[in-house]
């Protein structure tokens, strides 16, 4: 019999149909045609010269800026969503709408020259390379004063919205915090007001005396399918212990980010054949005052199913598998 599953924090309810449920190996995906390094790609080493320059770049001794010799390099998006990072946002009335300026940052962070190997193909040693990036550019940012979210995501495949197949993420700082986020904050304030405890922190607690939904943890960090997983194969890692701001992790929470990272996308990658999925991290707004309640965590959301009229309409979505199944056949994947 089906199941409507609630999200504990932001309250959304989602249908876990068990009568539809696929066994999980039936999402693999089809074998990808790759498309070559070459001419083509702005992001392949020896093609720097068709992205704009540089701001950032980890690179080999003697190298210039904007040429071959480097590791990583972050680069202002050339189509960008959002900026520039400074002026007026000029907030005003049209009529009964609201409209503001769209001030801010989008960068694009190119995880390395190799035009294939992602996150869950790199080494872990190269995922901490990109894990420092994220953290140097937040930080980079965080103090701007137009400047309320900083969002970082990674967009694979071109089901899940990337434009480029050479591996990259994204860095979005918005001038305002968007509603997802906002609802996260007030279900976890209104948990930790009727409980004395942070949310995630309980979650965590459960998942691990429970197990069943466990899919990779190490000293620092904890990823698992949610009991109310919206999507085939969601998985969330978190923390261990309680932190509410991203940005501060040291060398070493950042080595180990880069494991969890590296594990559970490999286990993506090589258990359902590199499906489409798109990954963000959520922490705490830049110039928040809500005294470290929030626990930053990251959320991945494979493209293994599509969103259609019912889950359109509603606003609920329909997982045809169970997140126990899920992890379960996880779990099963060497790393």
């Amino acid at each position: 019999m089906p199941q409507l599953r609630q999200d504990p924090i932001a309250g959304y309810w989602v249908v876990i149909a068990t009568e539809r449920a696929k066994r999980p190996h039936t999402f693999t995906q089809a074998p990808k045609e790759h498309t070559k390094p070459g001419r083509e790609c702005p992001f392949c080493e020896g093609n720097e010269r068709m992205t704009p320059a540089e701001v950032i770049a980890y690179r080999k001794p003697g190298s210039t800026p904007d040429s071959p010799g480097w590791y990583l390099r972050v680069v202002p998006n050339l189509y960008p969503a959002f900026g520039p990072a400074e002026g007026s946002l000029y907030p005003h009335q049209v009529g009964m709408y609201a409209v503001m300026q769209a001030l801010g940052v989008h960068e694009v962070i190119i995880d390395g020259p190799d035009h294939h190997n992602d996150l869950g193909s790199l080494s872990v040693e190269q995922v901490a390379t990109v894990v420092k990036a994220y953290v140097e550019r937040y930080l980079a940012h965080k103090d701007n004063p137009i400047i309320k979210y900083i969002l970082i995501i990674v967009n694979h495949g071109q089901e899940a919205g990337a434009s480029r197949e050479h591996p990259h993420s994204q860095l979005f700082g918005t001038p305002l915090v968007p509603a997802m986020i906002e609802q996260e904050l007030a279900g976890t304030k209104l948990y930790q007001q009727k409980t004395g405890r942070c949310v995630y922190c309980a979650m965590l607690e459960e998942e691990l005396q429970l197990g069943d939904r466990l899919i990779y943890e190490n000293g620092s960090f904890v990823a698992f399918a949610p009991y109310a997983s919206r999507v085939p194969f969601e998985m969330w890692i978190l923390p261990r212990h309680h932190s509410s701001h991203f940005e501060v992790i040291n060398e070493m929470q950042r080595y180990l980010f880069a494991e969890s990272l590296h594990a559970v996308l490999g286990k993506l990658q090589q258990g359902l054949n590199d499906p489409p999925f798109n990954l963000y991290i959520h922490t705490t707004p830049c110039h928040d005052e809500a005294g470290g309640v929030y626990h930053w965590h990251v959320e991945i959301l494979p493209k293994l199913s599509i969103a259609a009229g019912f889950e359109l309409g509603s606003g609920i979505m329909i997982n045809t598998a169970t997140p126990e199944s899920a992890a379960e056949f996880l779990c099963s994947i060497p790393i």
